[in-house]
Order: structure tokens, then sequence, then C-alpha cells
């Protein structure tokens, strides 16, 4: 049984709550994932949450070895095949409380037949999430990604709410200051959404200081989220994958949370089990204006 833990910013439930998936998506495995997914929102609806982010390739899990038997999975779980599931997802839990799902998945590239691209989707009342004023497509891809995924170059998305304005980033795309910049002075977002699937493992060495890390992208998972928040003055909200890569071994740093504009963690996931996290009733617009001022 998944985890589930929960706090309270206030006791004000005109704010918005907000679930995060802290879970594993394994890849070859679309109905279970799935499953695990249809499990989250009746837990995330029981306990009223506003806006729920899932991690990157949530449906579809990572890519992985061989790349042929792979791209044979991965097209069938693209998010355009999936409409009818997702049309279900909307009329089953998408109403006055829970407004807004957050996905984040493959479509296929019309104009490069050989690739996909990373896609996230709101799911909400207005049945538009395949249009691009509802889409978000990956700009920076890491290097294993670039031979499965074309990059959405000069893509943004924001969602206007009763609460705020969210701007969406992906993964790998946190690394980089111009998409952050772009969302937060130009476009004015008061929040951050990050899906990913952020692994753990990296090796770093300084033979001369005798300093040998090899879990040095957790470290970048930990410090770069609370310096986004921090350095922007903006809440972030990231759903990240947890445990075991399906295949090859590699694991996923969880860590999935919520950070105010000040940088401090409000609800933060385990880094080895999956748990379903909410931070309820959260004061977004004046938070952000009160550590500005």
């Amino acid at each position: 049984r998944v985890l589930f833990r929960s706090k309270y910013y206030s006791e004000n439930s005109d704010n918005i709550s907000v679930g995060i998936a802290n879970i594993n998506s394994k890849t070859g495995k679309l109905s279970e994932n799935k499953k695990k997914i249809i499990d989250a929102l009746d837990l995330f609806t029981e306990k009223k949450a506003n806006l729920v982010i899932f991690p990157e390739y949530c449906l579809s899990g990572y890519f992985r070895e061989p790349e042929k038997e792979c791209r044979v999975y991965m097209d069938k779980t693209c998010l355009d095949h999936l409409i009818n599931w997702l049309d279900n997802i909307v009329r089953s839990y998408v109403n006055e409380t829970l407004q807004y799902i957050v996905f984040n998945g493959l479509i296929k590239n019309r104009d490069d037949t050989g690739k996909f691209f990373n896609t996230s989707v709101v799911l909400d009342r207005t049945g538009n999430y395949f249009n691009k004023n509802r889409t978000y497509k990956k700009t920076f891809l890491p290097g294993f990604e670039k031979k499965y995924i074309s990059s959405g170059i000069n893509d943004t998305l924001v969602l206007k709410t009763a609460w705020g304005k969210f701007g969406f980033l992906t993964c790998y795309d946190i690394c980089f200051p111009q998409p952050v910049q772009e969302l937060v002075y130009i476009k004015k977002v008061d929040a951050l959404i990050v899906n990913s699937a952020w692994r753990k493992q990296g090796k770093r060495q300084y033979r001369g200081l005798k300093i040998k890390e090899n879990s040095y992208y957790k470290i970048q998972w930990n410090m770069i989220l609370p310096s986004l928040a921090g350095q922007n003055q903006v809440w972030v909200m990231a759903a990240n994958a947890v445990g075991q890569h399906s295949q090859e071994g590699l694991e996923y740093c969880g860590g999935s949370g919520i950070w105010a504009p000040s940088g401090i963690n409000m609800l933060k996931g385990s880094d080895t089990e999956e748990e379903l996290l909410i931070l309820h009733n959260i004061d977004i617009v004046h938070e952000v204006e009160a550590e500005r001022k």
C-alpha cells in the first residue's frame, strides 16, 4: 500500500490544496501504471485536493534498452492513443473540488516519425487537453533521451487559476535559467510545476581532495528546487519518480515536494518509498507578495 502524508498550510479552505504523487511507473507495464494512477486519484479525491501532479512518464515509464522493443511499447502509450482513458479520468475525477490533474507522457512528433514529444498535459473541465495552449513540451533533453524525444523549443505553458498562475517545467529544464526567467519575470507566474523522472546516480570525483560522490544527481535535485523557489520568490511544486527503474537497475531519487517562495520546504516525499502527499490550503499569491516585499 502506498504511504500517504498531509500537512495544512492554513485553515482557510478557500486556498488551494495540492496533491503530489511520489510514485514509480514501470516501463512495459501500462495497465499497472494506470491502476496506480487511479488509486492515487481515489485518495486525492477523498482528501479534497484541488490540483494533482504526477511524475514525468507516469503512464509509460522511462525509456530502456533494447531500443526497438522500447519504441514499440512507447508508441502504444502515447497520450493521443489514450484519449478514451483520459476522457474517463476527467469524467470520473474532475469536478468543482479536484479541478486540475497534471500528467506527463508522450505525443508522437508528426514531423519526425522516429521521435516523440515529452509532453505535460492539464486535464480539466475545458476538455482541451491537447490544445497547444494547454500542453508543455519539454525543452532541454539529456543525452539518452535525444534518441527518442524532440525538443519543444520555445514552448511555454501558463495555467491561470482562481488561486494564481502556474508555469510548467519538465525534469532537466530546471537546470537552465532562461525558461525559468521567462515564466517568472515575463509571464509573471506565482508557482512552478515540475514533472520529473530524476535519478540518484551520477558520479563526480575530485582526486586531489579525495572526494568521490556517486549520487551527484540526487544532490542536484535537493539543491536546485529550493534554489529555484528562493531565488525567484515563487512556489515550486515537483512530482518526481521514486524507486528502481524497471530494467536498468538505476534508482530515481524521489524527494517530490513543495517549496515556499522563501526556498523553505513545506512537505517532502521519501527518496526510497512511494508516497502520496497533500499540502492543504496554500495561500499562493499572498505568500509570493510577502516574500518579495
